[in-house]
């Protein structure tokens, strides 16, 4: 065996050995995964958290006070008039949206005739600039989706299961991008989606298990290394299913919330897992959602979804091209 054959040999051991490590993980996170769902959903007979409590001293990231992150909202198609409303009445024009509801057909035809009537009296199509006095509001940040209190984390009895948390317990979902966000909450497209803009008002401690972390992996074990991964994947993955398919990240997320810091002396507020529908961006889940939490809701805008790669639309607050957009005036 030459030099050659020596190295592709080696190389092939370290695989298998790989491989091996991977399947040997895998096998015991569906193990853990079934004992969830069919025999022991509140203490599962399994090694599982003494590995959580392994990587945690290596997954503990700091996402500091100030920091800005988006959460979405869905705005049901019904709704998005009440919306654009104030807009409209601004600028005093109705934006015709071809769809045939009978009262937004009323609207445009009222609004058409009055133009008529204005440039047959010899009025003058309005400028662009003329419309700056009465647009000067739209353009700040504000409440244009919902509002402060609609845009926070869900009240607990309006809760259902989701990827970290159990039904009922209520905790705020965000994302690192406003396309992330609204990719999060399943939009069709050209949908309305509120965005919210959240702040951090103190330092929050994160269990970080977004590819990010692996930038940055100096771990010597490959055991932890490769659980490490893995669970990462857990966290991250589709969920095509239904709810049971969360047992496991929902009965971890519970142990770092609430149990961990007894047993390796960290603290962590939340997690940070990458998404599964944005390749570009990351997801935040932070537990402590009562009265005095450590971010802030801090304006929210009205976007529309362009499209499946989470391309937005922001119609409010404006931009010359969005005031263009609505009107669809030859300016």
């Amino acid at each position: 065996m030459d030099a050659s054959e020596r190295e592709t040999l080696a190389h092939l051991l370290r695989m298998r050995e790989q491989l091996s490590l991977r399947l040997a993980i895998r096998e015991k996170l569906m193990a853990f995964e079934r004992e969830l769902c069919t025999n022991n959903r509140f203490f599962p007979c399994t090694d599982i958290l003494s590995w959580v409590d392994a990587i945690a001293p290596m997954v503990l990231r700091t996402l500091g006070a100030g920091s800005v992150l988006y959460r979405g909202r869905i705005i049901a198609k019904a709704d998005e008039d009440v919306f654009l409303a104030p807009i409209y009445h601004a600028l005093g024009v109705f934006v015709d949206d071809d769809e045939g509801d009978l009262e937004h057909t009323r609207l445009a035809q009222a609004y058409v005739q009055q133009q008529i009537e204005h440039l047959e009296s010899g009025g003058k199509i309005p400028s662009f600039a003329s419309f700056d006095d009465r647009l000067r509001a739209f353009r700040a940040k504000g409440w244009w989706g919902y509002s402060k209190q609609e845009s926070g984390a869900a009240p607990s009895d309006a809760t259902g299961n989701g990827r970290i948390n159990p039904i009922g317990i209520s905790y705020l979902y965000a994302s690192s991008r406003k396309e992330t966000a609204a990719l999060e909450v399943r939009p069709h497209i050209s949908q309305m989606v509120s965005i919210a803009e959240v702040m951090t008002t103190e330092d929050i401690v994160l269990f970080d298990l977004s590819r990010d972390v692996f930038a940055k992996d100096d771990t010597t074990n490959e055991e932890t290394k490769m659980f490490r991964k893995l669970l990462a994947h857990y966290f991250s993955r589709p969920n095509y299913s239904g709810d049971q398919a969360y047992l496991v990240t929902q009965y971890i997320s519970e142990y770092v919330k609430g149990r961990i810091e007894k047993t390796t002396g960290l603290h962590f507020d939340g997690l940070r897992f990458s998404s599964s529908l944005d390749r570009q961006g990351v997801n935040y889940v932070i537990f402590d959602t009562t009265e005095h939490p450590k971010y802030e809701i801090v304006s929210s805008s009205l976007e529309k979804v362009v499209d499946m790669r989470g391309v937005l639309e922001t119609y409010l607050p404006m931009t010359d091209s969005t005031i263009r957009a609505l009107m669809d005036a030859p300016f």
